[in-house]
């Protein structure tokens, strides 16, 4: 003899099963400085994967406390939300560099834990700043473990038919997830050329009178295994509520 089911029992069970995933949703360690807010920015940070010859790697790079989830650390989506002063299409934007650092300080660039490349993905949002669309864009890392502390990390983009001009949004840290948020800690990077080096200056230092320089980024860990495990009997579950056994 089968258990016999009908529709009360499978939504109690469908329900249960949901209340297991957004547990385990919530042991995900996630890190999101916060959405762009619709002011220009006090001090725009530019942001360049050396995609034009006449340009130069630029980042910035906010700080960040990383507290391990149920996934262990592990990394594998980095990303952030970028702007131009013109009406560019975000859709342009194919390439990008990132850096997770520790130690760092106004003319300290601190030590480089991991850094790398990805597969990019921009994407519209319904975000403005200044004026001009603010455009997401997503990394697709190799998957890294990521220890718990404080660090630093900075996102470069680029494109590769040379058009420059996009700058990292700046957010106050609305909407936020971990910390900290909108403490106003920013390090601005550029290489050297010949018209200006920028050597991981801090943003408050060179613009004691503003604020709001925090860059908008975020950083996912994996789901963990029990996730997809738990999404998977779900779907089951709701099959079931299609048929009664006999």
């Amino acid at each position: 003899m089968f258990a016999r089911f009908n529709r009360s029992s499978c939504c109690t069970l469908l329900l249960s099963c949901a209340t297991l995933l957004v547990a385990a949703d919530s042991a995900q360690a996630d890190w999101y400085s916060g959405d762009p807010y619709t002011q220009q920015t006090g001090w725009p940070q530019y942001t360049d994967n050396l995609s034009n010859a006449s340009q130069t790697y630029a980042l910035t790079f906010d700080n960040f406390t990383w507290v391990p989830g149920a996934g262990g650390g592990v990394i594998d989506v980095v990303g952030g939300h970028f702007h131009s002063f013109g009406q560019l299409s975000g859709l342009s934007i194919d390439n990008a560099q990132w850096e997770i650092r520790t130690g760092m300080s106004h003319n300290n660039g601190g030590t480089l834990v991991a850094s790398g490349s990805g597969a990019v993905t921009p994407y519209a949002t319904s975000f403005t700043q200044g004026g001009a669309a603010v455009w997401g864009v997503s990394v697709d890392v190799p998957n890294f473990a990521l220890p718990a502390g404080n660090y630093w990390f900075g996102l470069a983009i680029g494109v590769n038919d040379g058009q420059p001009g996009w700058f990292v949004a700046s957010t106050s840290g609305a909407s936020g997830i971990g910390g900290p948020l909108g403490d106003d800690l920013s390090v601005y990077f550029q290489s050297n050329n010949s018209i200006v080096s920028w050597d991981y200056v801090e943003s408050a230092i060179i613009n004691p009178t503003l604020s709001g320089f925090d860059p908008s980024y975020y950083i996912r860990e994996v789901p963990e295994p029990s996730t997809f495990a738990l999404a998977g009997l779900a779907l089951a579950l709701a099959a079931v509520g299609k048929f009664r056994r006999r």
